[in-house]
């Protein structure tokens, strides 16, 4: 986020309205052009043809035209939507969708916390404030968002509990106008002040509505409101049936996975978090028929009567919205710190074991891992190591990103009010856990083939798969230099295994990398690999793999840190030349070994108590084993002497010895075909 703003920053930008201009210029002429083609081409055919076809085809090329301009727009619009309303500083989130009551029950809040969070619409914020921490940093990337907490500090400083419920619960215009420039913008920072001189119609328009994420909840709540819901809600009557004919629209298009995305946006949740759901939409489908079914209905759930009513009530609103708790939230307003950024940047600003409680809210959802474990690595870094709790939710159905996974957070098994998010975590700070691993980078390096290459090595593998006899040190040795550039694409997530799921954090002092090859693995992790003084030994059957790997492990420098060994896991007098390691690895290997249990007892032999086991491999998709398309996949690479076998992952997680730490699955591409396999990243620690 920071780098696109910082991109963005100062750059001359058409208008939004020009924009839009522009789009539908494109449109109109796209749509004049197709009809005087059409026109023309109808118009010379002789007058007794058949111009039905003619116009058939024409209006299949335009039918197909709108579909892509309308995926391009629909594209556009999800991957731009919220980074373009940061840009220009407008406001997504006029409540926080985050339950606080569930935080509560997990973070024990003491009047020592000193808890980092993110602003949003400053709702949770002001929710801790009345548990009376130490202090609050609340951190934004959002100025809008930072605004509207700063305005609502501003109003528990100076205004009577009834004024301050008038403006942040009911919306009234009056009130906000009567004391907004003689006692609210005299405490106001320069810039917020500015911002609420601009945007005074908020309130005119209802600020429950106000913001990208208003305006979805407006949207989705008319059939609601069309339906007689709204007075139900008001009156917290239950309701009864079915609830009627628009009630039960609302459930069928809440249902309708292919329109979240386009809500999502204004919503305030990304694509990348959108994406999450992907795997098991079903469950969220029927999380949010009983969100409206059922959560709704419950008592103070403000939430949904705020978005539904148009208001909140005395009885039925956020915590610092209360009258008993106004008093209190005055004496400690001063206890809370406005900070403008990330909140790795919060964590750093304040220092080393500083930070008491993070609570992170879902901002983790959207991150790639890269960026997960920058930003966590700072916040840790500046937590105090011993009272330090991190606290996260998450639209996934368990933890998502294999950086988190090494915090060995607990699931928070708690009924919230939402129900968006389907899980939410918290764990101390880990021991031993170095969060300066997570910052290490490998060397960016990536073997690129020509095509030409490519078909070298094709031809290799076609010969191999044909040959009645495999030769398996012949076939590493004909592909030479090529065999990294083809791979590179073929063999995917080697990166994120080794940079993400493997735990770097706890600086293992041995590694043992099973089936290394040319050592590709070990360019990922260059700058992990020196930081934590490992020692690497390298294992592999074909001399002509370890001749390639012991040039790379000579261009990196890291001679003195590596051992090469030549022979198979499976021979006793290999594994005697192994000592027991902290890290055992096997990336795409397995699958080649044809005593494949001896090899994964014997590579668990390997690992200390304490230690790691980590592969990744290909494996028929989990639930879809009997799929033509996985048979399919089973049988053709098994042509090049590489077999799909899903007992390989039940046995990993049938050890008793073994936790697993981590486990994906994922489809990617096979370079120049339509085939895209199944691979799984696993990561388990040996028992102490």
């Amino acid at each position: 986020v920071r780098g696109y703003l910082m991109r963005s920053h100062g750059r001359q930008r058409m208008s939004f309205k020009a924009k839009l201009g522009l789009m539908f210029t494109m449109l109109v002429s796209q749509i004049g052009t197709h009809a005087f083609v059409a026109y023309e081409v109808i118009d010379q055919l002789p007058r007794d043809a058949n111009f039905a076809p003619m116009a058939a085809l024409h209006g299949l090329v335009f039918v197909y035209f709108l579909y892509r301009f309308g995926a391009v727009v629909h594209d556009v619009y999800t991957q731009n939507f919220i980074m373009t309303s940061i840009g220009r500083k407008k406001i997504i989130y006029n409540i926080s969708w985050e339950d606080p009551a569930i935080d509560h029950t997990v973070m024990h809040m003491k009047e020592d916390d000193v808890v980092l969070t993110i602003s949003s619409a400053g709702c949770n914020v002001l929710d801790y404030l009345c548990e009376g921490p130490k202090k609050i940093i609340a951190v934004d990337m959002n100025w809008a968002q930072l605004h509207v907490l700063e305005l609502k500090l501003a109003g528990i400083r100076c205004l009577t509990w009834k004024q301050f419920f008038a403006i942040w619960g009911r919306s009234d215009f009056k009130v906000f106008t009567e004391v907004y420039k003689s006692k609210l913008r005299p405490l106001l920072a320069k810039e917020t002040a500015e911002f609420w001189d601009q945007n005074t119609n908020l309130f005119r328009d209802n600020f429950m509505y106000a913001g990208t994420s208003g305006l979805m909840a407006k949207i989705l709540c008319m059939p609601l409101i069309w339906s007689g819901v709204r007075e139900k809600v008001k009156n917290r009557t239950p309701i009864e049936g079915k609830g009627g004919i628009l009630f039960q629209l609302t459930l069928k298009i809440c249902s309708i996975t292919s329109l979240w995305s386009i809500f999502a946006p204004l919503g305030g949740v990304p694509l990348e978090q959108l994406n999450l759901l992907s795997r098991n939409p079903q469950v969220f489908v029927e999380r949010l028929v009983e969100v409206l079914t059922t959560r709704i209905w419950k008592p103070n759930n403000y939430f949904y009567y705020g978005y539904i009513v148009g208001e909140f009530a005395p009885d039925c609103c956020p915590r610092y919205l209360e009258e008993k708790n106004f008093a209190i939230m005055k004496q400690r307003v001063d206890r809370v710190k406005v900070f403008y950024g990330t909140w790795a940047q919060g964590a750093e600003a304040e220092g080393p074991g500083s930070i008491t409680i993070a609570s992170l809210l879902d901002s983790m959802d959207w991150m790639p891992p890269t960026m997960i474990a920058e930003n966590i690595s700072k916040v840790i870094a500046n937590m105090d190591r011993k009272k330090g709790r991190v606290f996260w939710r998450s639209f996934a159905d368990r933890v998502h990103s294999p950086v988190l996974a090494h915090i060995k957070a607990d699931l928070v098994d708690t009924y919230d009010r939402v129900g968006w998010y389907l899980t939410q975590f918290i764990g101390p700070v880990p021991e031993p856990y170095d969060p300066a691993m997570l910052e290490c980078t490998g060397t960016d390096s990536r073997p690129v083939n020509s095509f030409l290459d490519d078909v070298a090595v094709m031809a290799a593998m076609a010969k191999q798969g044909l040959a009645s006899k495999k030769d398996v040190r012949a076939f590493y040795k004909s592909q030479g230099s090529r065999y990294d550039g083809f791979r590179e694409a073929l063999l995917p997530g080697r990166d994120l295994l080794m940079q993400h799921a493997v735990p770097w954090v706890k600086t293992p002092k041995t590694w043992i990398s099973v089936g290394c090859g040319t050592a590709r693995d070990i360019e990922f992790v260059t700058g992990h690999v020196k930081a934590a003084g490992t020692k690497v030994i390298l294992v592999d059957l074909s001399d002509a793999l370890l001749d390639m790997a012991r040039q790379r492990v000579i261009d990196l420098g890291l001679q003195t840190q590596v051992q090469l060994v030549e022979g198979d896991i499976n021979d006793p007098k290999i594994r005697k030349k192994l000592p027991e390691a902290d890290l055992v690895t096997c990336s795409y290997c397995l699958t080649m070994i044809p005593k494949w249990k001896d090899a994964l007892k014997n590579m668990l032999g390997l690992v200390k108590p304490g230690g790691n086991l980590a592969l990744i491999d290909f494996v028929t998709r989990e639930g879809r084993e009997s799929n033509w398309d996985q048979k399919l996949y089973k049988w053709w690479f098994s042509m090049d002497g590489v077999y799909f076998n899903r007992e390989h992952v039940d046995w990993l997680r049938a050890q008793k010895s073994l936790s697993t730490i981590w486990y994906s699955e994922e489809e990617s591409r096979v370079p120049y075909t339509p085939y895209t396999p199944t691979h799984y990243l696993y990561v388990g620690e040996k028992a102490k």
